[in-house]
This record gives C-alpha cells, sequence and structure tokens, in this order.
C-alpha cells in the first residue's frame, strides 16, 4: 500500500516541526511531500502536488487555512490543527471534518490518521460538502443580533437577550426574559446563523442561549432537561440525538 501524501501548512516553523515528528511514528503510512508557512505557499504546493491530506493550521496571518481551502482547485481530505475553544469546536464536529487541538498530542493525531485511513483514497462529496458549509459558518463575520416584526414594526433583538428559540405550530419564537416574538426563518436557517460558542441546539425545536441555562438536570431513560434563568424557571427538553451537545458544556 502506498503511503499517503501528506503536505503540512502552518506558519510556526517549531509547530512544523513538532508535526513532522509526530508524523515519524507513523513510517510507511505518511509521506510529507511539502511544507508551507503562509497561505500563499500553501494554495500553490497544494495545487501542484495534489495531496492526498493536508494538515492545515487555520489562525494565520494573511491568507488563513479557511481561505486556503476556498483558493483549492481540488479539495483533498482536510486535518485542521487549531487552537479554537470547545464551543467553536463543535463546527468542526458536527460537519464530519477532522481537526488537532494545539499543541497536537501524539494520541490525538493517531486517531485522525485511523479516521484518515477510512475516507481514503477519495473524501466523499458529503464530506466537501460539509467542509464548505462549516467554513462559511465559521469565517463568516457574526450577527449579533436578529431581525423580527410585530405588526407593522421591525425590532431588533440582541443575542445576548435571548433565553432560548422554539419551533411550533409550523411557527418560530424567539424568546427573551420578558418577551416572545414570531419569525419566519426557520431553526436550521437561525442556527447557522447564530455564535456556536453561545447556543446550542438540543432538541429539533428549540435552541437555547448557553449563558441563560441554570442547570441541566438528568431525566428518564439517560435524557436531561435544561432549566433556565428566567423567572419562570423555563425548561426544555434535551432529545437524545442532541444529548452529547449538553454534555460537551
Amino acid at each position: 500500500m502506498k503511503p499517503v501524501r501528506a503536505v503540512i501548512v502552518d506558519d510556526e516553523e517549531l509547530a512544523r516541526k513538532r508535526l513532522r515528528r509526530l508524523l515519524d511514528k507513523h513510517p510507511g503510512e505518511i509521506a510529507v511531500i511539502a511544507e508551507a508557512s503562509n497561505g500563499e505557499e500553501a494554495v500553490a504546493a497544494i495545487n501542484a502536488e495534489h495531496p492526498d491530506v493536508i494538515f492545515l493550521d487555520v489562525q494565520m496571518p494573511g491568507v488563513d487555512g479557511f481561505e486556503v481551502v476556498r483558493r483549492l482547485k481540488e479539495k483533498p481530505f482536510i486535518i485542521f490543527a487549531t487552537a479554537y475553544d470547545q464551543y467553536a469546536l463543535r463546527a468542526f464536529e458536527e460537519n464530519s471534518v477532522d481537526y488537532l487541538l494545539k499543541p497536537i498530542e501524539q494520541d490525538r493525531l493517531d486517531k485522525a490518521i485511523d479516521k484518515l485511513r477510512g475516507v481514503l483514497p477519495q473524501p466523499s462529496p458529503s464530506i466537501t460538502e460539509n467542509l464548505e458549509r462549516m467554513i462559511a459558518r465559521l469565517s463568516a463575520p457574526a450577527q449579533r443580533r436578529l431581525k423580527v416584526q410585530v405588526g407593522d414594526k421591525m425590532f431588533f433583538v440582541e443575542h445576548a437577550d435571548i433565553t432560548y428559540i422554539e419551533a411550533k405550530e409550523k411557527y418560530t419564537f424567539v424568546h427573551t426574559a420578558d418577551k416572545e416574538y414570531m419569525m419566519d426563518l426557520t431553526l436550521n436557517e437561525l442556527e447557522e446563523r447564530l455564535d456556536p460558542a453561545e447556543f446550542v441546539r438540543i432538541h429539533r425545536a428549540s435552541i437555547v442561549n448557553v449563558k441563560h441555562i441554570r442547570e441541566v438536570v438528568k431525566w428518564f431513560a439517560g435524557r436531561f432537561k435544561v432549566r433556565l434563568k428566567d423567572k419562570a424557571g423555563t425548561e426544555l427538553m434535551v432529545s437524545r440525538g442532541y444529548a452529547d451537545r449538553i454534555r460537551r458544556l
């Protein structure tokens, strides 16, 4: 079996050397064919060499990792190296794209390589689509308020004031501490617009503002309930499919 051809992209020389040293623990499996110290070099090297995988630093000055991906003619499998916090990492986890949290550790790199074996020789179209969706979500400037309409008037609700959002009877309702507003956007559309560091989907019918959670209570059959800090002591059920998101808070 031919070794996997890899390109390492990181603006820090020590980080590149560290990753090379860790990859050396997989002799015959990974062949580093090029390195790049910035985004421009990365795009040129990747488009010329057509690697199987890129180990790509996200936070680089100038052309960052996301912009590198946008400029590629063909997208191989990508393993991101990032210093993002746990909430932003959800975007990587939910979109079937692997990542390494810096400083990179050997055991985590080994798991990423195991995953790599399962997707090569060619990443599936769904992985490529999820990659593009994730980049759009993380790199787009965050909107800090939602536009809602009450009668003939338009209001703007600050994200910080939102306690939770729910879908019921074909409508979407945005809740604050003392008011409720109806919107024409779906929960899926709102989830794409909201900062994953601030809001978490806990059910197909509800999204909650993390800062407004008072406590998470274990419920029957391994399920959870979320209790909010509002005066009503609102309780929202966490469905099994979203339980891992609550466990990661």
